[in-house]
């Protein structure tokens, strides 16, 4: 799924060199080479690296090759910022237990920052960016490794020994993890988060509220006005410590744009330009537009009606993948509206026919008509003093044709805002749509655990449940009542573990009339009507 992910990006950024000789010999080469320089200049002020003999190397030394990355950086509204040149080793030739060995480094969820999002708008916390420009340089390396000198600068009989990590090394993004960390800890006297090791608090000398997101070298800080001077101190350390660059009050992250409302008290977290980016790289850009992302008529991919003029026969692979990474990374980050159009797409990654790529470009489609729609954070009213949780669950019983299991779909929020979401074939075959819906529950139930938990760590909660909708009151009443028969017996686990959070009063069941069941969207394809009707329930 992460490599789907990586594909989809990859195709919506704009054309860039793929190698330095193609830098040199393309119409930009006057921008590509100062950049180029720029990063050759960085890694020496850094020491990344030192010039060694290669004919002084032990016979059998794993020598890395090396590539030029590029990238054309963009600000909100699309307008180029910077010309981007990495110095990058082929990691994938490394050797474990040679040159490297732990790997594991944390990343930011984007959920932990859509709660962030959420509290700043609630309570009218600033919001501020930075970023770490050569972040993974600044981390010490430990193990010995070699890695050719970049194409462009060479010197013959010459190769670089790493001093220091490089974007591309297996164990970069963890050294650089540990660094960061470490400092926003010891010294500077924040707490990572247990539920996001990538989300740091504190409580200022008033007493209110700090935040501090990292999402690998960008960072996003959320504080009340009144402590600005409290956090411009910290601000100030960052930038000594690391050269942070602080660009100012949030708009943009990891290709979503924040748009704030200061009269409203809102946030609102959208993918206008990257859909509009994937509209063009797909010669969609004046494409006729789908007032849904998959048709109720038509069903899921899957079904044969989908066959009409040939789409049964083969595609191209490559070119559907791209596209469903595309649309991977926008349900994912701010469109649950898509999340059961691209769960069913992700399903025929390896050998997709042509009536899959037709569904693709549909929801490519429906984007192209609702791009500027996001998450909407925050409202008018008066301030929360404690986070409620809550959360929608629904199953489409027996849904997928072929193997008939179930679907789930469930939607989080904290204090109102849609915070998380998810579509997801079931792994068992459930024998009842009260089967179906109870695993739906429990999987709802663990997210809202972990956002309690969450919220609990920053202070926020007062240990009130979570309230899990459902639509099917016999899920309902096997888990408040105890209410168990021969068509339940056997759904042993689940049924202990959502049991057991309503007993505990870490939870609260509830039900609501299918028809205002928002989860609903993301369990199967519906009608025009009942669609944006519950998409205007989640989106704005």
């Amino acid at each position: 799924m992460a490599t789907a992910v990586a594909y989809g990006v990859a195709a919506v950024v704009d054309d860039v060199p793929q190698t330095y000789k193609e830098a040199m010999t393309s119409s930009e080469a006057a921008q590509w080479l100062p950049s180029m320089q720029r990063e050759i200049a960085s890694c020496e002020e850094q020491a990344t690296w030192q010039l060694v003999k290669r004919a002084e190397l032990p016979a059998g030394t794993n020598v890395l090759p090396v590539k030029w990355v590029f990238k054309k950086k963009t600000d909100e509204n699309g307008a180029l910022t910077v010309y981007k040149s990495r110095i990058t080793p082929k990691g994938f030739r490394q050797k474990q237990g040679v040159d490297y060995h732990e790997v594991f480094a944390s990343t930011g969820k984007y959920k932990t920052l859509r709660v962030m999002l959420s509290l700043a708008a609630r309570r009218n916390m600033r919001l501020v960016q930075m970023d770490v420009p050569s972040a993974f340089v600044r981390a010490d390396l430990e193990e010995e490794v070699f890695m050719e000198m970049p194409p462009g600068f060479e010197q013959p009989g010459m190769v670089c020994k790493l001093l220091k990590s490089l974007y591309g090394l297996k164990q970069s993004p963890r050294n650089w993890y540990k660094l960061l960390s470490s400092f926003i800890a010891n010294e500077l006297g924040w707490t990572a988060c247990v539920s996001d090791p990538c989300l740091f608090w504190r409580r200022s000398a008033s007493g209110k509220l700090m935040l501090l997101f990292v999402f690998v070298d960008d960072m996003q800080a959320a504080y009340e006005q009144s402590d600005e001077a409290e956090w411009l101190a910290t601000q100030q350390q960052l930038v000594a410590r690391f050269e942070t660059k602080v660009l100012g009050d949030s708009r943009w992250m990891l290709g979503m744009r924040i748009t704030r409302d200061p009269a409203t008290r809102t946030i609102q977290l959208d993918q206008e330009l990257y859909v509009t980016k994937a509209l063009e790289r797909y010669g969609l850009a004046q494409c006729k537009h789908a007032r849904t992302p998959a048709s109720s008529s038509h069903g899921a991919p899957d079904d044969e009606r989908y066959d009409c003029d040939g789409g049964g026969g083969a595609t191209d692979a490559q070119l559907y993948m791209e596209k469903v990474g595309t649309l991977l990374y926008a349900a994912i980050s701010t469109r649950p509206d898509i999340g059961y159009a691209v769960h069913q797409l992700t399903r025929h990654m390896q050998a997709p026919l042509r009536r899959h790529m037709v569904a693709a470009d549909r929801v490519l489609r429906y984007l192209a008509g609702t791009r500027t729609l996001g998450l909407r954070f925050g409202s008018p009213s008066t301030e929360h003093s404690s986070a409620q949780v809550s959360a929608f669950a629904d199953a489409d019983w027996g849904g997928d044709k072929v193997d008939r299991k179930s679907t789930t779909g469930w939607i989080a929020r904290t204090e109102g805002d849609v915070v998380s979401w998810a579509s997801k074939k079931q792994s068992a075959v459930a024998l009842s749509t009260c089967e179906a819906e109870l695993y739906a529950e429990a999987a709802a139930m663990q997210e809202t655990q972990w956002l309690r938990g969450l919220l609990q760590e920053l202070g926020l909660s007062d240990g009130s449940p979570a309230l899990i909708y459902g639509d099917n009151q016999s899920a309902i009443a096997v888990t408040q009542n105890g209410v168990r028969s021969e068509r339940t017996k056997h759904i042993d686990i689940r049924f202990h573990f959502v049991t057991d959070m309503v007993e505990r009063g870490s939870a609260q069941l509830q039900w609501v009339p299918t028809q205002q069941q928002q989860a609903d969207i993301l369990t199967k394809a519906l009608g025009e009507q009942q669609f944006v009707e519950l998409r205007n329930k989640l989106m704005a």
